[in-house]
């Protein structure tokens, strides 16, 4: 199925939600407007309100389509069922990186895909407080901030800084492998800073597909690597159980994947 979008219109639907919903309340957000959610984790009125001004004009730009947001699918039994249809489906995380926000902190970001038939047609990472949108369209590349951008060789793994999960962080010796590791507790940021060559690799556990459906399409026409450490494809709606790898090329994903290999073994089932 040929799906056809105004890309630049999307970019536009993007800044304006960060615009008029989500940086009005950056540090701003009163107790009663912020709560967990009953499966868990923070949600504010912010992650709410920006998916419902998200999903009318998403849907309204692109007639027929379906949305699987992150905060309705909390709500459903079958969130994912979506994805199977052969409508196009927007997969959107109107606030990734809640905490961050909540807390004050720059990190956190806009996620919109769009998907048909599993297969991740084009995607949008915004973070607002940064002032970064990195968009990518199937079969036609990847821009950052309006510059279209290819990954390059960044050298050894000494010179290497990566973002992993605080267990693989801490494995003994995992530190000394590499020039430097962290984690910013948003997947979007996780995806830009590897764009803009701040980091050269980045491992996720976690695989919700409003985390990762627009990322892993911005790496991979950006030149990257993507892949689950299974040796899969990464698809919308799968948990592979060692997560998905991105990494600027393959020499560099295959040491990183040797790398934390050993790790999974000291994990909880």
């Amino acid at each position: 199925m040929t799906v056809s979008v105004d890309i630049s219109r999307v970019s536009d639907l993007v800044r304006e939600v960060s615009g008029t919903v989500i940086l009005p309340r950056f540090r701003s957000l009163t107790v009663d407007e912020q709560w967990q959610k009953d499966v868990g984790g923070l949600v504010t009125v912010v992650d709410i309100e920006s998916e419902r001004f998200l999903s009318q004009r998403l849907q309204d730009l692109l007639p027929n389509s379906l949305v699987l947001g992150e905060e309705d699918a909390s709500t459903k039994e079958n969130p994912y069922a979506c994805l199977e249809e052969q409508d196009p489906v927007w997969i959107i995380d109107p606030l990734d990186g809640t905490n961050n926000f909540a807390k004050g902190n720059d990190d956190f970001a806009v996620i919109v895909a769009l998907s048909c038939a599993k297969q991740i047609r084009a995607g949008w990472i915004y973070a607002p407080a940064h002032q970064m949108l990195a968009v990518a369209e199937e079969g036609s590349g990847a821009w950052l901030d309006k510059e279209q951008f290819q990954f390059s060789n960044r050298g050894t793994a000494d010179q290497m800084r990566g973002s992993l999960g605080r267990r693989f962080r801490n494995y003994i010796g995992m530190e000394d492998r590499f020039a430097a590791l962290s984690n910013a507790s948003c997947c979007g940021m996780e995806y830009l800073n590897l764009s803009c060559g701040k980091l050269d690799f980045a491992h996720f556990r976690r695989l919700k597909p409003w985390d990762h459906a627009a990322g892993d399409l911005l790496i991979r026409e950006a030149g990257g690597v993507s892949a689950c450490i299974d040796g899969s494809r990464y698809v919308p709606g799968a948990s592979p159980a060692k997560g998905l790898l991105l990494a600027y090329d393959q020499q560099c994903w295959d040491m990183v994947s040797s790398a934390i290999e050993p790790v999974f073994a000291t994990l909880p089932n």
